[in-house]
């Protein structure tokens, strides 16, 4: 049966006709419909509805990514590119190039590293908001902010939560934008953020990893064990080499 013929289903025919669709009306309570009108009407609503819903799906993975509000709306249309720093054009393609990659299914991770104010953080939302916008799943943390959450955990008035859940929580998104890498404090604070670097490793899940550290820097606090592994599926690198931006009102 037809959506028409459902509506139309055990109704009195009245003599009245659409003028729009030409077809007879029939008595809805007090009120003469054509069937075709009210199909359409339906599925209006229904459209209206779904697009609510897409809506509200969007939002909350907006807002599960935690970008920071600086950065709410950093795209890679609006990231500034200094025509005299052939870097910056360099980094803003591999990071765009990245997205795409992720979009089309591959599983890669990418490091960025750098001085402060060369515009990683922008580049990294700018990726970010890409994913989110096709319905994937991002979050973006500072390594400190990540190993302190685990270790939140360990407090035993902390219900519902252990150090492995928090990992696993981490390996669920898919990309983790781990900002800021190297500024946690150190020794058991480093080995818990590796722990979720080699839980997403096993989880095949991209990482996006940031960092002030020069990339020889980056390579040895990783270890060699985790660097091999981070090179899984393929690694892009991105150097950020110029003077801070924000000093000169740039990114």
């Amino acid at each position: 049966m037809n959506a028409m013929a459902m509506i139309s289903n055990g109704l009195q025919k009245v003599q009245g006709y659409c003028s729009q669709h030409n077809i007879q009306k029939v008595q809805a309570g007090p009120n003469q419909v054509c069937p075709e009108c009210a199909k359409e009407l339906v599925n209006q609503n229904n459209r209206e509805h779904h697009k609510q819903v897409k809506k509200m799906v969007s939002e909350l993975h907006f807002a599960g990514a935690m970008i920071p509000d600086r950065h709410t709306h950093s795209g890679f249309k609006n990231y500034t590119v200094n025509p005299n720093l052939s870097g910056q054009a360099n980094a803003l393609s591999k990071s765009v190039e990245f997205a795409k990659s992720m979009l089309n299914g591959l599983k890669c991770n990418l490091v960025m590293t750098g001085k402060t104010g060369t515009g990683k953080t922008h580049l990294s939302c700018a990726t970010a908001r890409t994913l989110l916008n096709k319905g994937m799943y991002a979050r973006y943390i500072t390594s400190e902010e990540m190993a302190q959450k685990i270790m939140n955990a360990w407090d035993k008035d902390t219900k519902g939560s252990s150090e492995q859940s928090v990992i696993y929580e981490f390996t669920q998104y898919d990309l983790l934008i781990l900002d800021e890498y190297g500024l946690h404090d150190r020794d058991k604070r480093l080995e818990l953020v590796h722990k979720v670097l080699y839980a997403r490793y096993d989880a095949m899940k991209p990482t996006m990893l940031i960092s002030n550290f020069t990339l020889k820097q980056l390579k040895d606090d990783l270890g060699d064990r985790l660097w091999s592994r981070f090179q899984q599926g393929g690694l892009t690198t991105i150097e950020c080499n110029w003077v801070d931006q924000r000093l000169g009102g740039g990114v």
